[in-house]
């Protein structure tokens, strides 16, 4: 098991006061092969739910267990090591970047913790080529290069400290539809070609139908959903829910209330392109 969560709640303090983030949440995760999305409206507990998984929150309430670790710690367990187990890539990780050069970006991670400035470049060259950063670019300034490139550079940074789960807080948030899908792939890459568990936080429902194998759906702090893809969108709660279905979803919806085109989910557009041409026998 890779993290698991055993009634956990946690309350942030504002003014003296208490505000529930997320309640009584139970949740497995496996250390390798999962691809999960996490959903829900803002302010449902998302942030504060995956931010327990390398430790950067602590629960006030029940335990979080990564890798064997068991969260709140005792006072004499050192936790830091998680945030290398566990990496995370938070909205825009591009702000984050300060070194002069990308090469020396990338390398801070793995620098950070205690690696050789040997093993540190190796890990970095490598994260670098997994995210499409030419080695032409490395000595070139983190700021002088396209807000695309500039993420796959925060991306990289995290990868080079070879994290056991990949956690991406909407990763592709500002992105232009080519960088969009450019950076998808490069995470199901990694998912299918190292059997790397992923967690997506994201709002765009395209991307969970395309990607994800299982979903977590979040409202006001507790997980009112957990399950394949497949079974959310056929759920009978899921207007409850107040998600969107994907585009191809919605596509063959109206299909088939306005021409009485056979509905068959599809999850992705090539999927829904293969039907289509099926369908109409081209």
């Amino acid at each position: 098991m890779g993290i698991q969560f055993k009634n956990v709640g946690y309350a942030y303090k504002v003014f003296k006061k208490s505000y529930d983030a997320i309640k009584n949440i139970n949740l497995n995760i496996e250390a390798q092969g999962e691809f999960i999305a996490i959903v829900g409206h803002t302010g449902s507990g998302k942030s504060t739910l995956v931010q327990h998984m390398n430790a950067l929150l602590l629960p006030n309430e029940g335990n979080v267990i990564v890798f064997g670790q068991q969260l709140p710690p005792k006072k004499s367990e050192k936790i830091n090591y998680l945030r290398q187990k566990v990496g995370l890539v938070f909205q825009f990780p591009e702000y984050q970047l300060f070194e002069e050069t990308i090469i020396k970006d990338i390398m801070f991670g793995p620098k950070n913790f205690k690696e050789t400035s040997s093993h540190a470049l190796e890990s970095a060259k490598r994260a670098a080529s997994i995210v499409g950063i030419d080695e032409s670019l490395y000595e070139q300034s983190p700021f002088r290069i396209s807000g695309g490139q500039m993420r796959r550079v925060a991306v990289a940074g995290i990868l080079a400290m070879e994290p056991e789960i990949l956690v991406l807080d909407e990763p592709t948030r500002g992105l232009d539809p080519k960088g969009r899908n450019d950076l998808m792939e490069i995470f199901k890459e990694i998912h299918e070609k190292e059997n790397k568990t992923i967690i997506l936080i994201t709002h765009d429902m395209d991307l969970v139908s395309e990607y994800a194998k299982r979903v977590i759906v979040l409202s006001e702090g507790h997980i009112v959903f957990d399950g394949k893809k497949e079974d959310l969108f056929t759920h009978p709660d899921f207007n409850l829910y107040h998600l969107d279905y994907p585009t191809p979803l919605k596509i063959l919806k109206h299909l088939e209330e306005t021409i009485g085109l056979p509905f068959e989910p599809k999850y992705d557009f090539s999927s829904l392109l293969a039907y289509l041409k099926e369908v109409n026998h081209e």
